[in-house]
């Protein structure tokens, strides 16, 4: 993970692909995803047992990301694997 001052700042940077800019976010966009239970739950007695809600959560939340590209969000394949795992009680 990489943080930038500015998007001309991310521009000059030598590892930059045009393909890749899906994956340039804000930093109001990475508090979001941080403030999910995912990450503020990680400290109840029952994290473990309710870790597969939460997954869920961020995934969801990761969908509602304004200027995300492609990079954040996951394909119809591995939504249909998330679900396939949450379903047979793996996550």
């Amino acid at each position: 993970m990489n943080f930038f001052r500015s998007e001309e700042h991310l521009h000059r940077w030598e590892g930059f692909s045009e393909k890749k800019q899906g994956g340039i976010i804000t930093p109001g966009e990475v508090m979001q995803l941080f403030s999910g239970p995912y990450f503020t739950r990680r400290r109840d007695p029952e994290y473990f047992s309710h870790m597969g809600e939460y997954l869920a959560d961020m995934i969801a939340s990761l969908d509602s990301l304004v200027s995300a590209g492609s990079f954040w969000r996951l394909g119809r394949v591995e939504k249909l694997g998330l679900s396939l795992a949450q379903k047979l009680g793996l996550i």
